[in-house]
C-alpha cells in the first residue's frame, strides 16, 4: 500500500439520495483574550481565590480589600481584576439561531483555538501509587468530570504516572479522545499501593508464618515505595512544563494515595527534593496543583482482608478455646464461674496473646503513618501553589467537582517589587502572602515565585527540528501555512484496516522561488499516528519539491492549493490523533494541523459509521453528481471543505454492520445536524436508508445533500450524521460520525 499519494483529481465517494433542507446560522464569537499569568522584572501578578464558608465564588471585592506582601513586605497594588475563567468567550452571540440539546445527544466539537481556552487542566492519575480496589471510582469519577463538568472553553488531558512522556499532544477538547484515556486507567500491580487502600505490599504479602522474612519483605518494598513516589514526581515534571505553555488558567489536578515521606532508613530525602523542586516549578509556570486523596474515608480497623489482622484474631480465638477447654470438661452452657481466669493462662500463652495484639496494634499505626505520611505530601503540593487539597471524600466525582468549581474564577492583582529585587543578581525565590480584610471568606494563592528576568524567561530559540517537532505535538493547529487535515478510517477487500489522510495546503503562504521560467520550493512533510497514550505508533515523513511552469500552472495551484492522501496501516483498534506538520523550506514557516479518528473494531458486530467526506457542489449544476465536483470551486472538494454560501453540500458515508430482519433488509434511519461553535443551527429530519439498490448489508453506502442558504453566515461549522438501527440492541442502536467545513462569502 502506498503510504503517500498525491492527488491529481477529486476524491469521490458514494452517491445516493438528495435531502432538500434549509438550515440557519447564527453570528461568528468574539475571540477571547488569553488570560496569562506574568512574572517580569518590573510586575508581578498573583492569582488568588477568594471563597465564601461553602466554597462559593467571592466576585465583589475590590483592590482596598487585599493585602499582598513579598518576603514579608506589604507592597501597593498597582493592577487589578476578576477573571471568570468558565466564561463561554467560544459561544455565540446570537440565542434565537440555537436548538436545544436533547439529553445523551453527543455534541460535536468545536475547533480548538488558543484565544478561545479559558482553563487547562492535566488530570493526573497517580497509577503508581493507587489500590486496586480505588481505580473504578477515580475512572467513574473522571468520566463524571468529561460528561458534566467540562466547558468547550477547557483543555484537558488525561495522564498516567506509569505511562511516561507523550504529555503536550494529548492536550484536547474532544471528548472521545479523553473518555478513550480515561479507558486506559487500570490498577498497576508493580506500584506501591496494594489491593486495598491504606495497606500497603508487605501486609498483602508477608504473613505471621513468615516472621523470618517479615523485616527482609518490609525494607525492600520500603526501597521500592521511595523509589516509585519519586518516580511519580518525575512524572509530574514534564506535565508542569507542558502546562506552561498552554494559554488560560492552568491546572493539575493530581489523583493518588499512597506516598512515602518516611523509611527504614529515615526521612526520604529524595522525595522532599522532589515535592519542592515540582512546587517551584508550578509557581513559575503560573500552574496551580490540586491534589485528591482516592482512597476516601477509611478506618484504621482490621478487616476479614487483612492477614495479618486476621491471623491475630485467630490465635487468641484458639488460646482461649484451648485454655476453656483444658479448664472445663462439662460445661455446655458455662456460668461466668466456668469461664477461664486471666490467671489460669500459662505465661506462655500470655506471651503468645500479648504478641498477637502488638503485632496488630502495630498495623493500625502503621496505618496512621502511612496515611499521614500521604496526606502530608498532597496537602504540601496544592497549599504551596495556591490549590486544594480533598481528602476523605467518599464521592471523588463530588470532589473534582469542587476543584473544578474552584477553577471558576481568580483575582489577578498585580504590583511593582522594589529596585532591590529587580536588580537581584541571581534568582532567588521570593515568598509570597495575601490577605483578604473582608470576614467570612477563605482565600488561596501560591506561596512564593522565582524572580527571573526578561531574558532568563525568554524560551531559547529552538533549533529547525525542536520547530518542527513543536508544531507537530502541540494541540493547537498552527497558521503560519494553511493547512488542513481530514482523517478517515476504512477497510480493503482483504480486511486491512487503515486510516486514510486527506492533506490540503495552502499554496498562497508558500515562498515559491523564480527560477528559469518556474516556480518552486521544498517542503517537509511530517505525519504521525498517536495512540491514546500519547505514543506514536506509526510515522511518515517526505521531502515534497514543488514545481510549477507558467501562470496559468501557477494560478491554478494557488486557487486549489495542493493535496495529498497519506495513508496509515493500524494494525489493531482504538483512538487515534493522527497529527501532520509541513515546513516551507525556503521561508523556514510552518503549519500543522491533527484530528481524532476513533478505529472500531468491526468483528464484534456494532453499528459503526465510516468517516464523513464533505465536499462543495455547483447548485446550477448539483444534479451530475461527480461532474459537478470537478467543475466546481477545487477550494470545496473534500481535502479543504471551503464552501460558498449558495452551494450544495455534498456529504458521504458508509454504515458497518447493520442488522437485517427476516427478509435480509435493514431498518436503518439517519439524521443530519449542523453545529456552530457546539451549538446545534439545524436539524435535519430524521430519514430512512433506502437500501434495495446495495449489495453489501454489512457496508451500505449513505450520503445526503443540502442546499447553504444565506441564513448560514461565514464562519466554521460541523456535519454530524447519526445513524440508528431499529434492529440493534438498544444500547448498541446508535452511531454518530461528523467532520467540519467552512463557509465564505
Amino acid at each position: 500500500m502506498n503510504r503517500l499519494i498525491i492527488a491529481t483529481a477529486s476524491i469521490v465517494l458514494l452517491l445516493v439520495s438528495v435531502s432538500g433542507q434549509q438550515p440557519s446560522g447564527t453570528p461568528p464569537p468574539k475571540p477571547a483574550q488569553d488570560d496569562v499569568l506574568r512574572v517580569t522584572t518590573n510586575l508581578v501578578q498573583v492569582d488568588i481565590v477568594v471563597t465564601d464558608n461553602e466554597g462559593r465564588q467571592v466576585v465583589d471585592l475590590r483592590p482596598e480589600d487585599f493585602e499582598v506582601s513579598e518576603n514579608g513586605k506589604r507592597q501597593q497594588i498597582t493592577h487589578f481584576s476578576y477573571i471568570a475563567a468558565t466564561t463561554l468567550a467560544a459561544a455565540p452571540s446570537s440565542e434565537g439561531a440555537k436548538q436545544p440539546l436533547t439529553q445523551n445527544m453527543v455534541v460535536a466539537p468545536a475547533r480548538l483555538r488558543r484565544e478561545h481556552v479559558r482553563r487547562t487542566v492535566a488530570l493526573v492519575v497517580d497509577d503508581l501509587g493507587l489500590s486496586f480496589e480505588s481505580v473504578n471510582f477515580v475512572r467513574q469519577a473522571l468520566r463524571r468530570f468529561v460528561d458534566q463538568e467540562m466547558q468547550p472553553t477547557d483543555v484537558v488531558a488525561v495522564l498516567r504516572t506509569s505511562a511516561g512522556v507523550g504529555t503536550l499532544q494529548q492536550f484536547t477538547s474532544d471528548k472521545r479522545l479523553i473518555h478513550a484515556a480515561i479507558d486506559r486507567v487500570r490498577w498497576y500491580p508493580q506500584g506501591r499501593s496494594g489491593l486495598s487502600p491504606g495497606r500497603t505490599l508487605d501486609e498483602a504479602s508477608a504473613g505471621s508464618d513468615f516472621r523470618d522474612t517479615l523485616q527482609f519483605i518490609k525494607e525492600a518494598e520500603d526501597k521500592r515505595a521511595e523509589i516509585y513516589s519519586v518516580g511519580t514526581f518525575g512524572a509530574l515534571a514534564p506535565v508542569v512544563q507542558s502546562l506552561g505553555e498552554m494559554p488560560g488558567r492552568k491546572s493539575l489536578v493530581l489523583v493518588s494515595e499512597a506516598f512515602r515521606l518516611f523509611t527504614a532508613e529515615g526521612r526520604n530525602n529524595q522525595l522532599i527534593l522532589a515535592m519542592r523542586r515540582l512546587t517551584e516549578q508550578a509557581n513559575a509556570a503560573s500552574v496551580t496543583i490540586y491534589t485528591m486523596d482516592a482512597s476516601g474515608l477509611q478506618t484504621d480497623t482490621i478487616q476479614a482482608t487483612d492477614k495479618e489482622g486476621a491471623r491475630a484474631y485467630v490465635i487468641s480465638a484458639e488460646q482461649f478455646a484451648s485454655t476453656a477447654g483444658a479448664n472445663n470438661s462439662v460445661a455446655t452452657n458455662p456460668s461466668p464461674r466456668t469461664l477461664p481466669r486471666a490467671d489460669s493462662l500459662s505465661a506462655q500463652s500470655e506471651r503468645d496473646s500479648g504478641d498477637a495484639f502488638r503485632r496488630l496494634n502495630a498495623l493500625m499505626e502503621q496505618r496512621r503513618d502511612n496515611r499521614w505520611e500521604a496526606h502530608t505530601v498532597l496537602s504540601y503540593l496544592a497549599a504551596s501553589t495556591g490549590g486544594l487539597f480533598m481528602k476523605n471524600r467518599n464521592d471523588l466525582g463530588a470532589a473534582l467537582g469542587r476543584i473544578m468549581d474552584d477553577q471558576k474564577g481568580y483575582y489577578l492583582i498585580g504590583y511593582r517589587p522594589d529596585e532591590a529585587s529587580i536588580n537581584a543578581p541571581t534568582p532567588k525565590m521570593r515568598s509570597l502572602n495575601a490577605k483578604v480584610k473582608r470576614s467570612g471568606v477563605t482565600w488561596r494563592t501560591r506561596s512564593g515565585y522565582f524572580g527571573l528576568t526578561d531574558a532568563e524567561k525568554r524560551p531559547k530559540p529552538k533549533t529547525r527540528e525542536e520547530q518542527l517537532v513543536a508544531a507537530l505535538v502541540s494541540p493547537f493547529a498552527s497558521s503560519d501555512i494553511g493547512i488542513r487535515l481530514t482523517s478517515l478510517f476504512g477497510d480493503d477487500p482483504t480486511g486491512t484496516i487503515y486510516v486514510r489522510s486527506l492533506l490540503h495546503i495552502d499554496a498562497n503562504n508558500l515562498a515559491l522561488k523564480e527560477t528559469g521560467g518556474s516556480r518552486t520550493t521544498d517542503l517537509e512533510i511530517i505525519a504521525v499516528a498517536i495512540g491514546d497514550n500519547g505514543q506514536v505508533v506509526d510515522q511518515l515523513s517526505y521531502p515534497q519539491t514543488v514545481k510549477v511552469t507558467g501562470e496559468e500552472e501557477h494560478q491554478r495551484l494557488l486557487q486549489g492549493g495542493l493535496t495529498y492522501i497519506l495513508n496509515f496501516p493500524i494494525s489493531k483498534p482504538g483512538a487515534y490523533q493522527m497529527r501532520v506538520a509541513v515546513r516551507d523550506t525556503s521561508s523556514e514557516r510552518l503549519g500543522a494541523a491533527m484530528q481524532y479518528v476513533e478505529v472500531p473494531d468491526l468483528s464484534k458486530n456494532r453499528l459503526t459509521l465510516s468517516g464523513v467526506v464533505v465536499s462543495g457542489l455547483d447548485p446550477n449544476n448539483a444534479s451530475t453528481g461527480a461532474g459537478a465536483a470537478r467543475d466546481s470551486d477545487p477550494q470545496s472538494g473534500p481535502a479543504r471543505r471551503k464552501l460558498r454560501q449558495g452551494m450544495v453540500l455534498d456529504y458521504r458515508y458508509n454504515i458497518y454492520n447493520a442488522q437485517t430482519d427476516a427478509t435480509a433488509k435493514p431498518q436503518v434511519e439517519t439524521q443530519m445536524r449542523l453545529f456552530r461553535d457546539g451549538q446545534i443551527v439545524f436539524t435535519g429530519k430524521p430519514l430512512p436508508l433506502d437500501a434495495t439498490q446495495q449489495k453489501n448489508m454489512k457496508r451500505l453506502m449513505g450520503a445526503g445533500r443540502i442546499r447553504l442558504g444565506p441564513d448560514l453566515i461565514p464562519g466554521e461549522y460541523v456535519v454530524q450524521i447519526t445513524v440508528t438501527d431499529a434492529l440493534a440492541p438498544k444500547a448498541l442502536r446508535t452511531a454518530t460520525q461528523w467532520t467540519d467545513f467552512e463557509i465564505t462569502q
